[in-house]
Formats: structure tokens, sequence, C-alpha cells
């Protein structure tokens, strides 16, 4: 009996292994060791409270842009929605009056209109989705600029607009858009870990034409994939303008690669049928650290780009090996 339990503790433990948090989460503990080596003041409580204010946006769109990626196809047009989005709701309570709630809520509307907009373009008229997101990016980002007509929204000027105020204050430490993050991503592991239809998504880009002949609707996991997508960057954004208390055209500039890249090096394969939240958010923890090690340690600034860079393709690279050792089983 004994020795069941240790062969199954054995199984257990090489299943844990071969995860994508795992084999996420071990250079990132290799990276902090290190770089605490060199630097002790590294690894302090104000430094990853510093990092952890600016990692939520970020990792949303993130999140977001796992989806399409989970099913097979990119959303390059993440990084502008959230910043339309932002806009969006800015005007809105800047020059209409309007109060957080139904500011908010159309906001994301647009976001989901986006969304739409990049699913029936995809889904039903066969656009290659890096030239459809490409042409809806250009779109939201030129009107962003539109909406601000040549000045930036001082939401902290508006008294009544009070839930400015609230996302400057910290909840244990931390902002409400960290607290934020981590409830999307919890909902998020939950449904794509833990039910159908998450099953059914991560099938669809596995192999669409197996998963439609067991009777799943692949067209509409496709078509939901932007949907969910545009939502969480419109949501991102909508945080960033809170948390900064100003609504700026240029929000979500370089969002959505960066975003991409998270998600590669969180273990969501670009082939489609493999990801996980929980990967995401430690592989964009893993890319902020990263950069912020290179400040550390003294550095040039600039490689930080590198490094995202070198992350990324290294997260590819592992991710083709892993691909061709599974064709010949």
């Amino acid at each position: 009996m004994q020795q069941v339990i240790i062969k199954r503790d054995a199984g257990g433990l090489r299943r844990l292994t071969r995860t994508d948090e795992f084999n996420t989460l071990i250079p990132l503990l290799a990276l902090i060791l290190v770089t605490t080596i060199i630097r002790p003041d590294f690894l302090t409580l104000s430094n990853f409270s510093a990092m952890f204010t600016q990692i939520p946006f970020i990792a949303i769109v993130a999140l977001g842009a796992s989806f399409p990626l989970m099913t097979g196809h990119v959303d390059i047009s993440t990084g502008r929605v959230a910043g339309f989005a932002g806009i969006i709701m800015a005007t809105l309570v800047y020059d209409f009056g309007w109060t957080a709630a139904p500011a908010i809520l159309a906001a994301l509307l647009c976001a989901l209109v986006v969304g739409v907009v990049n699913g029936l373009l995809v889904v039903r008229f066969g656009v290659p989705d890096f030239v459809a997101t490409m042409g809806t990016l250009y779109m939201v980002s030129g009107a962003r600029y539109l909406f601000i007509k040549g000045y930036q929204f001082a939401l902290t000027r508006i008294e009544s607009f009070t839930i400015v105020q609230f996302f400057q204050t910290r909840i244990l430490g931390m902002t409400p858009s960290f607290w934020i993050m981590l409830i999307l991503f919890t909902i998020a592991f939950v449904v794509v870990k833990r039910t159908v239809w998450g099953r059914r998504l991560l099938a669809t880009g596995d192999n669409r034409e197996v998963a439609s002949l067991v009777g799943i609707n692949v067209d509409r996991m496709r078509m939901v994939a932007y949907l969910v997508s545009a939502v969480l960057a419109g949501i991102a954004g909508i945080l960033f303008t809170l948390d900064l208390g100003i609504g700026l055209p240029e929000t979500g500039d370089g969002y959505e690669f960066r975003a991409i890249a998270g998600c590669v090096v969180g273990g969501v394969s670009l082939s489609g049928g493999k990801g996980s939240p929980l990967g995401i958010l430690i592989g964009i923890t893993l890319i902020f650290a990263a950069q912020n090690a290179i400040i550390f340690v003294g550095l040039r600034t600039d490689l930080r780009v590198a490094v995202q860079g070198l992350l990324m393709a290294g997260a590819v690279l592992y991710d083709i090996y892993r691909l061709k050792r599974k064709v010949p089983a």
C-alpha cells in the first residue's frame, strides 16, 4: 500500500513539473534569486509593491489576448482598444457630465463592438487574423484622438467623480486595480481549467476539425474569444485611466505586443489549444521582474525591450520543441 502511495505521489510530482505554470515559475524564482544575490534590496516589499502597481493593466490585456490565441488566432488590437475605452469613459464624464457607472458601461460596450468587428472579419469573412486586427488597431487608434480634441481629460478635477479618489487608495498595501486583476484571473482560471466551455475553447485551438466533429460550434467559440479579448482590454484601459486620473490618448500604445509576449512566456501556444491564466500572470511577472532586475544590476535601461524579446523568443522555441516531440507520439 505504501509503495502505491509513493508511486502516486511521484506521478503527481511529475505532472506538476510538466505544467505551464511550473515551467514559467522556475525561471522567475531563479531570476529573483540571482538578482537578490547581486542586489539584496531587490527582494523587498517596496520594490515588488511598486512593480505590482504597474503589472495589472498589461496583465489584464494579456489575459484577454490569450483567448483568441487559445483558439489558434491572434488579436493585436488589444492595446489600442484599451486606450479607446479609457478615452470614451473620460470623454463621457468630462464633456457630457456622465456619472461613473454609465460611462464605464458605455466604454465597455464600445470595446465590445470592436470585438464584434474583429470576430466578424476573422470568423465570418475569413480575413487573416493579423490583417483584420491590425485594421481595427489603426481605426481605434485614430478614434482616440478624435475624442481627445487636443487636450487631456483631468478626471481628478471633477469633484462628483469620486471613483478616482477610490483608485488612489490602498487596500492591504496594494491598489484596487491589483485586486481587480486577481479577481479576473481567478475567474478566468476557473472558466478555462474547470468548465466544459474552457475545454471546448482549448479543443477549438488544438484541432478545429475534430472539435467540430464532436459537436463544438468552433465559429461561436472563436467569436466569443474575440469578444472576451476586447472587453478585457477595455477593462484594462478603464482601470489605467482611473488609476492615473487622466484620460490620455496614448494609453495602450505598445500594450498588444507586450501582452502577447506575456502570453507566450506564460505557456500559451501560438498554434492554439494550450494556455493557463495562472501561467500568463506568472509570465507577465517574469517579464516585469526581468526588466526591473536590469535596472537594479546597473545595466542599460534600453536593454529592457531586448530582454522581453529574448524571453518571448525562448518561449516560442520551447513551444516549437514541445510540438515536435508531440507529433511522433
